[in-house]
């Protein structure tokens, strides 16, 4: 490179997020991202179920990430609270002046337990991890936790911006634009997938069975 000569500047790139209803429309929605030229590493899925392993109705290859809709992970700092506030109860009842303060103390640990595991299931880190904007990520949160899913449609063609955006509203979805790549990863308990590899796998083996 010349002296002074500047260095080429990234290519802007931009995220289309969606939140939308599940079921038809987001399928709907999907296909209809892909179709416009969205390639697979530049769509992605948040959505909640109770079986991770439940295989989604979307285009081959098509990345989606499954967060539990359960108590996952729960079970055991629940058990260890409840123990916890057991023996409190017990010291307050046999010696006061040192069982109260020790009951208060194993009730905030008991609370502190289960706040930080309930933490780590849901879409709160995955939003986090991608440091979006504050305001919109709070809104993002809240929807999905009501039931929506949430479409991250990542661009470097300002071309697509409008079809994409398009495409979500027509199924009744909610978009904001970010001028940046927004890219969700997959957070512990979380679960990534891409859509007909399980199938297309199954289909290989059999394949190769057949032809033995």
């Amino acid at each position: 490179m010349e002296k002074g000569q500047e260095a080429p500047k990234p290519e802007p790139e931009y995220t289309v997020v969606g939140v939308i209803d599940d079921g038809e429309p987001l399928n709907r929605a999907i296909k209809e991202i892909r179709d416009l030229g969205v390639e697979r590493d530049d769509l992605t899925v948040i959505l909640k179920r109770k079986n991770p392993d439940e295989p989604e109705p979307f285009p081959p290859g098509t990345r989606y990430i499954v967060v539990p809709d359960d108590r996952r992970g729960l079970e055991v700092p629940i058990g260890f609270s409840i123990v916890f506030v057991l023996i409190g109860i017990f010291f307050a009842l046999i010696t006061p002046p040192i069982g109260v303060p020790a009951l208060v103390f194993f009730i905030s640990l008991a609370a502190i337990l289960i706040a930080a595991s309930s933490l780590r299931v849901g879409v709160a880190p995955i939003l986090t991890d991608m440091e979006p904007p504050r305001e919109e990520a709070d809104i993002w949160g809240e929807q999905f936790e009501l039931g929506k899913v949430l479409v991250f449609a990542s661009t470097k063609q300002r071309r697509l911006i409008r079809p994409i955006r398009e495409a979500l509203q027509s199924a009744g979805a909610t978009y904001y634009i970010v001028d940046r790549r927004l890219e969700p990863r997959a957070i512990p308990q979380a679960v990534m997938r891409r859509a007909g590899e399980r199938r297309l796998r199954s289909e290989s083996v059999a394949d190769r069975s057949g032809s033995v």
